[in-house]
């Protein structure tokens, strides 16, 4: 079970706020004092996982609140605070404060699911890392070394993971290390030492302890239902390519281990990075919720259209808005895609299409449709007419149907043959006549195969890519053609509505 949703009535300045979380990441970006470390306190304490078992340093995998928040008790105490989680199995757990007194202490507590000790939590385990592990191994007073070690698939594990965040080859040794503020592995080599290792190192190994103790935790509870990962400041002392790379490391564990992996930021550098095409196949599992408090009362801004609002709002940038130079535009075969430029052609449809060479079936459309991929919506997708039945033109949608019921190379057929002995287009240096037309069609089958290799074979005889034929088509049948170029229109100005790009540069 996931969650899906925090609900928030009221937690200190957070108020009236909601959010849904990726199936695999949530990044979580916002500038300081808008409540980003707030929101991973409140997650974590929705869940926990007894007392049994515990991390690969023994330590029990929840999120205590004294870990991140310290209540006031002049500006704390004095409120009602509410908040709920929304879960996959459509259930939802309040979580709502309470005073409580303790001998002569006023104590403030947060209960989840009722006053029941532990009972109303979320059984899942959950690994916060604060920003105590970013503590200089310097600043440090003691310091053990160890006590703990990992066993040879673990450590295998540990260096592919340094390595591919790093891109390196190094031979990392894992040396258990524990201080006052922390306690993780450290990344060490023949080179250095614990003492030797930078700052980001440091934090690396304590993101992948955490995901190792996941694995280890899959193998050793036949129960494992998945985890929670929350990390403060994940980019903080780490390279912008790390940062890119960690991202990808979270998502193949995420899938793996049925995590979902939180984190908060202020890195440029990963949220450009989530917006490239180079992060497209991060993004179906991904959400990006963003928090802005530019006039006054925090509000969120979820999904990927608003990251670049929070981008520029953190670099303090005004936003220009640009309107797409182009739309691409799909189609399931080349007989659709020269069909259609022609049927389209000297016609205002609202943007410069860019026209893609690319053949996929129509179920194949649907089905990256129905899986949300995004490319499709911000895409014109150009479909044959038989598949109407199954997927209509819906205002949501980006799908535009050729003319007919049937296939083109269908539709063109039955054109032709209804065409008189003596229409205009059987005059041409081609010589291409009813009588040409009529031979061309003896022995050919009405399926799939025999249908395309006819009408390849005969294109060459129609003009440059078939133009003087579609032309034809399309004067004949003006209405089907003006519906066509209207629904066009219709896409095509939705995705500039909605998916406009915008530039904080």
């Amino acid at each position: 079970m996931k969650i899906n949703k925090l609900r928030i009535e009221k937690f200190r300045h957070l108020e009236d706020i909601e959010f849904s979380f990726g199936k695999s990441i949530t990044i979580i970006a916002g500038g300081n004092g808008t409540g980003k470390t707030s929101l991973l306190g409140m997650i974590g304490h929705l869940f926990t996982y007894g007392t049994e078992p515990k991390n690969l340093i023994g330590e029990r995998f929840e999120n205590k609140f004294s870990k991140v928040f310290k209540f006031s008790p002049e500006k704390d105490i004095q409120h009602k605070y509410k908040y709920f989680g929304q879960f996959s199995d459509g259930s939802e757990k309040p979580a709502e404060s309470r005073q409580a007194k303790e001998g002569n202490k006023i104590r403030f507590r947060i209960d989840v699911g009722g006053r029941v000790r532990f009972g109303g939590k979320i059984k899942k385990p959950v690994v916060y890392l604060s920003l105590k592990r970013l503590t200089p191994i310097a600043g440090e007073k003691t310091i053990a070394f160890g006590k703990v070690v990992l066993n040879q698939d673990l450590i295998v594990e540990f260096n592919t993971i340094y390595n591919n965040i790093f891109s390196s080859e190094e031979v990392i040794k894992p040396v258990h290390m524990k201080s006052v503020n922390k306690k993780s592995f450290s990344p060490t080599t023949d080179k250095f030492d614990a003492f030797g290792i930078s700052a980001g190192q440091d934090n690396i190994g304590h993101i992948i302890l955490a995901i190792l103790s996941f694995k280890a935790l899959k193998k050793k509870d036949p129960n494992y239902d998945g985890g929670i990962l929350l990390i403060d400041e994940l980019d903080a002392t780490l390279y912008p390519a790390a940062q890119k790379n960690l991202l990808i490391i979270f998502d193949n564990y995420a899938k793996e281990l049925a995590l979902q992996v939180m984190f908060t930021t202020h890195s440029s550098d990963i949220l450009n990075f989530i917006l490239s095409k180079k992060a497209s196949k991060l993004k179906h599992n991904t959400q990006f919720v963003g928090l802005s408090n530019t006039l006054g009362k925090v509000k969120v801004k979820e999904g990927f259209i608003e990251l670049e609002k929070i981008l520029a709002e953190l670099n303090h940038d005004a936003l220009r808005t640009l309107k797409p130079n182009d739309i691409n535009f799909y189609f399931e075969d080349r007989e659709a895609l020269l069909f259609y430029k022609a049927i389209i052609e000297d016609e205002e449809i609202g943007c410069e299409p860019d026209f893609k060479d690319l053949s996929l079936s129509c179920g194949v459309y649907k089905q990256l449709i129905d899986k949300k991929f995004e490319e499709f919506f911000r895409s014109v997708i150009v479909l044959d007419g038989d598949f109407k039945d199954q997927l209509g033109e819906e205002n949501e949608n980006t799908i535009v149907f050729l003319p007919g019921v049937e296939r083109p190379e269908n539709v063109i057929d039955k054109f032709l043959s209804n065409l008189a002995i003596d229409d205009p287009l059987w005059t041409n240096e081609n010589q291409y006549t009813k009588q040409t037309y009529l031979q061309s069609k003896h022995g050919i089958k009405d399926d799939r195969d025999d249908m395309k290799k006819w009408f390849n074979e005969q294109i060459e005889f129609w003009g440059e890519n078939g133009t003087r034929v579609f032309k034809r088509w399309k004067e004949l049948n003006n209405e089907k053609a003006f519906q066509i170029v209207s629904r066009t229109r219709s896409v095509s100005k939705r995705i500039t509505e909605n998916y406009f790009e915008l530039s904080h540069k």
